[in-house]
């Protein structure tokens, strides 16, 4: 089986979530498994979002559930430089959406699942799991499928998507960042009313001023640095490697610790999230005509929780900063951040990673997003995250990007990987 061609054939078919269409991309995934002898049970809450579970092989436990999702996140083929559905190959890249998020962490997971079904050396439980959903939150994807699961999973562990491996992130090197936490995500919708009138009769009182005041005052908020149990794990490691020269364990959790931890992601800038609430402004609507003040303007908040932290006090928080602008604040969003402690499944993907990269740093992570995790963790399922591909360090924000893109020859390290990650899973 050939994981890059089986690649392009995914990312071809076009999974954008909305409307999030998952049926012909489980007919592939379905259809492979079939071909290799397996026997894939699909089910879903509506017919156009199928889930996939498939007991590759084994009875003995803890099981290993690989997991990914086969929606992806909407793409504007206009801003890309190839269409991108066309899964085309340029100078040693796949391109495509999806390819990082997360069709290609599904190939690979699809055929090292394949290929330790074929070695008959499966001891412990392996599923394979396909979900649909994932973008807009999972309801109809993943926490369909736990609540519905046609047979238990027994005791096991979870390898799904949210971390990657990254180069020359704390200085030269190779960093994979396997997530253990992801923060949680909390999306607000804030909106202001008043008076339709005549573009040339401003007034402050006018919906769309109020709310562009209220945006900007959060979009300029940062909230004080702190650290947190998820963070200090990943800093003990880089700190014990060399890598970095604060120590976290002479940090108490105070705020006294705000100066260590700015100056710190002063240096390393992609860490910043990770040491603090995060309040992004994504959308922005009101008027109809340049002449017209419109009587109501609304947009949209993404805020990123800490561990230890409360959504809802953070959404009251929210509130309380736009207070003075008569702006209403509704939670359409919110979950809890979300985690697993450190155990066995960690040592073993570590060791499968560096069968490829030898000299790679493998660290515990704290994810500045949210996945499907949480509804695994829910059921009693301790599940990580990690794309195991290495990406330079420009190309982290590649997912959910304009040219997405995947290097060719990093399919099959992840295939690599993988297998090895089963190989060591059954001792």
């Amino acid at each position: 089986m050939d994981p890059v061609g089986l690649l392009q054939e995914y990312i071809r078919i076009d999974t954008s979530n909305p409307p999030g269409d998952c049926r012909a991309a489980a007919e592939l995934l379905c259809r492979v498994l079939i071909a290799n002898g397996l026997v894939p049970i699909t089910y879903g809450a509506t017919s156009a979002k199928p889930n996939i579970l498939c007991h590759v092989g084994g009875t003995e436990e803890p099981a290993l559930v690989l997991i990914h999702h086969m929606d992806v996140v909407p793409a504007k083929a206009e801003e890309w430089s190839v269409p991108p559905f066309s899964a085309e190959i340029r100078e040693g890249f796949l391109y495509g959406r999806g390819t990082l998020d997360t069709k290609g962490l599904g190939v690979a997971h699809l055929c090292a699942a394949v290929r330790a079904a074929k070695s008959g050396k499966l001891r412990r439980k392996l599923y394979f799991v396909a979900n649909a959903d994932e973008e807009v939150g999972g309801g109809e994807g993943a926490e369909h499928f736990v609540k519905n699961l046609p047979l238990s999973f027994g005791r096991a562990y979870g390898m799904n998507e949210g971390g990657v491996g990254v180069r020359d992130l704390f200085g030269p090197g190779k960093f994979f960042l396997l997530n253990l936490w992801e923060k949680g995500p909390l999306w607000l919708k804030l909106s202001a009313h008043g008076k339709a009138g005549h573009g040339s009769r401003p007034s402050a009182k006018d919906a769309p001023a109020r709310l562009a005041q209220a945006m900007a005052r959060i979009a300029e908020h940062r909230s004080p640095a702190k650290m947190t149990d998820p963070a200090r794990e990943m800093l003990r490691v880089l700190f014990a490697h060399g890598r970095i020269d604060l120590d976290p364990d002479t940090l108490s959790g105070g705020p006294e610790d705000a100066a260590a931890l700015e100056a710190f992601t002063q240096r390393y800038p992609e860490t910043d999230p990770l040491f603090r609430n995060t309040f992004a402004v994504t959308t922005l609507s009101a008027g109809f005509k340049p002449n017209v003040i419109p009587a109501r303007a609304e947009g949209s908040v993404d805020c990123r929780v800490l561990p230890g932290e409360d959504p809802e006090r953070v959404a009251s928080e929210v509130r309380e900063m736009v207070r003075e602008f008569d702006v209403f604040v509704v939670t359409l969003f919110a979950e809890k951040p979300s985690g697993s402690p450190r155990g066995p499944l960690f040592d073993a993907m570590s060791d499968a990673i560096r069968t490829v990269h030898p000299d790679a740093l493998v660290l515990p992570y704290l994810s500045t997003g949210f996945t499907d995790s949480r509804f695994f963790r829910a059921a009693g399922v301790e599940t990580y995250g990690l794309m195991p591909l290495l990406l330079e360090r420009g190309d982290m924000g590649r997912i959910h990007g304009v040219d997405e893109k995947i290097p060719v020859d990093g399919v099959a390290e992840m295939t690599a990987i993988i297998g090895a990650l089963i190989e060591r899973w059954n001792g």
